[in-house]
């Protein structure tokens, strides 16, 4: 949260995103205490910019009133530790983040693919692995998870990335049935009138 949407944002705004995340995933997957951390490029409270200083300090201090496990920051390496469910970004910032992430995500691809056919020994060799290299690919591939969920908004919206093809739409159009099976608008509208 943010991927692209708001590029100016402000401490609340930071503070709305991590708000509606962790209601989305509590209804959604049924995570009770979804984890929160804030995109910054060190973990110390004093890090960051203006933006995030001070919405460090509004998520501290709203984190039990709002119902938000906030975790404190975070830095984009352990993003993807397994500790963290949620991930609260400006969308300037977490928008370059999250193409970083499916470029490299491209390019241990393509280093796979062209290391196992430098030659026939490692081309054989990797036929063992090859149900795990292709587990691996589709997890890495940005294309497989679909658009970008709206949240905050009154009807469900799930925007494609810029540079879609077919495959992308398809799982878009999956995603975004499953966001009005769901009810994931009128449980976060529901939420916040309480």
């Amino acid at each position: 949260m943010d991927c692209g949407s708001n590029t100016n944002c402000k401490p609340i705004n930071l503070l709305q995103f991590a708000q509606m995340a962790s209601i989305y995933l509590r209804n959604t997957f049924g995570k009770e205490r979804p984890t929160v951390g804030l995109l910054n490029i060190g973990t110390e409270e004093t890090k960051g910019n203006e933006l995030i200083k001070e919405s460090y300090n509004l998520l501290k201090e709203k984190a039990e009133e709002k119902n938000i496990n906030f975790v404190g920051n975070v830095e984009g390496r352990d993003a993807f530790s397994g500790e963290l469910d949620i991930l609260v970004a400006d969308g300037f910032t977490g928008n370059i983040f999250l193409k970083t992430v499916e470029g490299v995500g491209k390019l241990v691809k393509k280093s796979l693919k062209e290391n196992i056919k430098k030659n026939i020994f490692r081309t054989i060799g990797a036929v063992p692995a090859l149900p795990s290299l292709m587990g691996l690919a589709k997890e890495m591939d940005y294309k497989e998870y679909g658009g970008a969920l709206f949240l905050g908004v009154k009807k469900p919206v799930v925007k494609a990335h810029g540079s879609s093809d077919t495959k992308l739409f398809e799982y878009t159009i999956k995603q975004a049935e499953s966001f009005v099976e769901n009810k994931a608008v009128e449980k976060l509208i529901q939420e916040f009138e309480q």
